[in-house]
């Protein structure tokens, strides 16, 4: 038990790291409904042959595919959203940093995880100093909106995925499935919106959006296959220390100016992330 926690903790640490790469690229965007599109592309491409391979899932599991690839459709739309409206320093904080807390307490109400009060302590002590980022005045109340109702769709997706993962026969199956069945929102939404122009779109944005696409399964993968070791909310606020690592990219890459508001809350999402590992990995 212990040795598949520590492996959790691993997978969820390391898709943080990844995870602020892909979300950075995805800003460099000019067109970030374009570049939501390449991802999904590029999914598509690396999930249809180990689809192929593994058949399709039983009965049960279709409905957790089918909810998850709604619910993460509305997200793409709703981060796409958020990223045209404010600065990545900004909006990315807020958008993976609402979830931990309400996904820990979500996770012990509805999926029976189990967490002592020390993991509690670090996850809210990452929820404060998500508090701290969003309450920086750089971003607009509309932003503010709108990385909020990202954050929120990030704890139903997370939960979401969590049972969908639980509830396959092996995890494989369901990773597999979720980024096949994911690949067709986004597409269509582009090709909604802009018609024949898309292709012209698309290749403009070729470059950030398939290194995004690369990116984004390196990401995600780990991620909800940490969803099947440990509890959701560990394994979302060890995630949330992608906002260390986006914040030091938008002030390195994308030359975004960092507050010392916005650097006290990433030692305070920091220490948080320091205190769920140590815990949950020792307990």
């Amino acid at each position: 038990m212990a040795g598949t926690m520590a492996a959790g903790l691993g997978l969820a640490l390391f898709s943080a790291i990844t995870s602020s790469l892909a979300h950075a690229l995805l800003k460099s965007g000019d067109d970030k409904l374009v570049v939501q599109a390449w991802i999904r592309m590029t999914e598509f491409v690396l999930a249809a042959p180990i689809a192929l391979w593994i058949g399709l899932p039983p009965a049960n599991l279709w409905p957790w595919l089918i909810a998850a690839m709604a619910i993460h459709a509305i997200y793409q739309l709703a981060l796409a959203w958020s990223y045209a409206m404010s600065d990545f320093t900004a909006a990315y904080p807020i958008a993976r940093g609402f979830t931990p807390i309400f996904t820990a307490l979500l996770g012990i109400a509805f999926l029976g995880d189990r967490i002592d009060e020390f993991v509690l302590l670090g996850i809210g002590i990452v929820s404060a100093g998500i508090l701290c980022l969003a309450g920086n005045r750089a971003i607009s109340r509309a932003g503010l909106v709108a990385a909020a109702c990202t954050g929120l769709l990030t704890t139903c997706y997370t939960l979401v995925d969590a049972k969908g993962v639980r509830a396959a026969p092996d995890m494989l199956t369901f990773i597999t499935w979720f980024f096949l069945l994911d690949s067709i929102s986004m597409p269509l939404a582009l090709f909604a919106r802009s018609g024949r122009k898309s292709f012209g779109f698309l290749a403009r944005d070729m470059k950030p959006g398939m290194l995004a696409g690369i990116m984004a399964p390196i990401s995600f993968a780990p991620a909800l296959f940490a969803l099947g070791m440990a509890p959701v909310g560990v394994v979302a606020a060890v995630r949330e220390s992608s906002i260390v690592f986006g914040l030091a990219l938008g002030a390195m890459v994308l030359k975004e100016r960092l507050s010392r508001l916005r650097i006290g809350g990433a030692l305070l999402v920091t220490l948080g992330t320091l205190t769920v590992i140590a815990r949950s990995a020792f307990a």
